[in-house]
């Protein structure tokens, strides 16, 4: 598969036109698009940004390749924590990512790897809420019915799209 990189505003103002060629030469080759990765560190060089633990200097981009990432039905890595010593820092931002809908994470040492795949996994809470969220959608639609409430909430084709993406996740873990 092909994995690229964003790592300039550039290649960030070209995304789309990028990741549309990507997968039109893909028709020709073994190269077949397979994720996107954001490369911070030299973007932030780029922009002459000063890069912090909060990463704030980056949401835009970080937002922007993730969205791009999700257009094209790629997956999307998030941006590396350099101070590899600091496993908190990392759960934080890793768990950010995940919010913001990367699927994985850029490491640099072994000892990052078990606090990152942790953050990536969706929680067992998280993975049964979202089982019986789809099952009850499933009565539903039997019944005809649209829209409905679950554990007290409003429920309708979004919300069962995040449970679906849930048990994607979870299902790659098995």
């Amino acid at each position: 598969g092909l994995i690229m990189f964003i790592e300039t505003a550039e290649g960030l103002l070209n995304i789309k036109d990028i990741l549309k060629s990507a997968h039109e030469l893909s028709d020709d080759s073994f190269f077949v698009p397979e994720a996107i990765v954001f490369g911070s560190d030299d973007f932030a060089a780029d922009i002459g940004a000063t890069r912090t633990k909060e990463s704030t200097e980056l949401f835009y981009a970080r937002q922007a390749v993730v969205t791009a990432a999700k257009a094209f039905k790629l997956q999307a890595i998030d941006l590396v924590y350099i101070d590899y010593k600091d496993l908190d820092g990392l759960e934080r931002q890793s768990l950010e990512g995940a919010q913001f809908g990367f699927t994985g994470k850029q490491v640099i040492h072994p000892g990052q790897i078990a606090v990152v795949q942790k953050a990536f996994t969706p929680p067992q809470a998280r993975i049964e809420w979202a089982s019986q969220l789809i099952k009850e959608f499933e009565d539903h639609q039997e019944a005809g019915a649209g829209a409905f409430v679950f554990r007290g909430q409003m429920i309708d084709m979004p919300t069962v799209k995040q449970a679906q993406n849930v048990l994607q996740l979870s299902s790659k873990d098995s």
